[in-house]
């Protein structure tokens, strides 16, 4: 298959610039897409306002322009599975979510508990079932709605709140919905400047029970539910490496920090968890404090990552690159599609175009189990 394109650089400009200014965007900050393509949603930033933002869907050939108020820039964007809504996270802690089949609803929320940075990227949301999650770094709250209702009927501030300073629960601001939505993920940061404890915290919605899990990566800034939602991919930073790794969250082996049947520290003799060793991602410069969303292809964990002047597709799993493209400078965004099979990405100078992927490998006839130190 070729390369497509979705959309030329004419149709990311505004139509009514200010007087001598560039119509042209000053940068793609998110980019979603649909499985089949049909639809195709970029935020952008106009270059005469620093956080002046709108929301571009493409479909069909025509461009529906989204307002953002308050000159809100989007963090995060991402389609309903079936493609008929559009979520956004921008900055100051502030949810947009859009019906596109019914142009006359939109409805801007903010997350519980106000306020946020502009400078503060890491705000993410996810979609699963008949619900959807937000999280943001600033508040550190991790919220699950009802798609339908818009009601929250999940509030990790709430959930955890009788929990001693000492054990708090608070999210990092990345997030991770399973397929129906039952099964939650979010990361969680550590919790004294003497402990390294971070981790990724995973429960089912509704519940207070929960699971922790040590990932040894001391920045996690992706999530992602294998379809059948018994293993999470990771992927995230430590000083001067992007690593990932992947969670079998039905196997005892990779050790969770809090056993979900009696909620006791699973610790070894030595007095600390194991952390498992991360797969290095040979990028180019460290990834930090940015929207990353992994995908799973089958049962082959990818992600894309922009670096100055290509985008990569990795294999989570392997640590190998799957395609690499190379792009006009890095005020450009990138994504995969649901199914992880075409990278889309989004350039002020090029427009929008997709890139079809090679097939995922066969996985391997019996994969070898880690083994807990003793």
């Amino acid at each position: 298959m070729s390369v497509r394109r979705l959309a030329a650089p004419e149709d990311l400009a505004t139509p009514h610039p200010l007087p001598a200014r560039s119509p042209v965007p000053q940068r793609i900050t998110a980019v979603a897409v649909t499985t089949d393509l049909s639809r195709t949603a970029i935020a952008t930033a106009a270059p005469w306002f620093r956080d002046f933002a709108e929301v571009l869907v493409l479909a069909d050939g025509a461009v529906t322009r989204l307002a953002i108020p308050d000159r809100r820039r989007v963090h995060d964007l991402l389609f309903d599975p079936d493609g008929t809504a559009l979520t956004a996270m921008a900055s100051r802690n502030s949810l947009y979510r859009w019906a596109l089949d019914d142009p006359g609803e939109r409805w801007p929320l903010g997350m519980t508990g106000s306020g946020g940075s502009l400078d503060l990227p890491l705000a993410q949301v996810a979609v699963g079932g008949r619900s959807f999650a937000t999280a943001n770094a600033f508040t550190q709250n991790v919220v699950v709605r009802d798609a339908q209702t818009r009601r929250v009927h999940h509030d990790i501030r709430e959930t955890f709140k009788d929990l001693a300073y000492d054990d708090r629960v608070v999210g990092e601001g990345t997030v991770a919905l399973n397929a129906d939505g039952s099964r939650l993920a979010f990361c969680r940061p550590r919790r004294s400047f003497l402990k390294e404890d971070e981790g990724v915290v995973v429960q089912e919605v509704g519940s207070g029970t929960h699971t922790e899990h040590r990932t040894g990566i001391p920045w996690a800034n992706g999530l992602a539910f294998r379809p059948d939602g018994a293993a999470l991919a990771v992927v995230g930073a430590r000083p001067g490496e992007t690593v990932a790794t992947i969670l079998d969250l039905n196997d005892p082996a990779d050790d969770p920090v809090d056993d979900p049947v009696d909620g006791l520290a699973d610790e070894p003799a030595d007095g600390g968890a194991h952390d498992p060793e991360p797969v290095v991602l040979p990028t180019d410069q460290r990834v930090d404090r940015i929207n990353l969303r992994p995908v799973w292809c089958g049962a082959e964990p990818r992600v894309p990552i922009v670096d100055p002047h290509r985008v990569t597709v990795w294999n989570l799993a392997s640590g190998s690159a799957i395609l690499s493209v190379d792009v006009p400078g890095p005020r450009i965004a990138a994504t995969l599609t649901p199914d992880g099979r075409t990278l889309v990405i989004a350039s002020p100078d090029d427009g929008v175009h997709a890139h079809p992927l090679p097939s995922p490998s066969p996985p391997p006839t019996s994969a070898p189990r880690r083994t807990p130190l003793p």
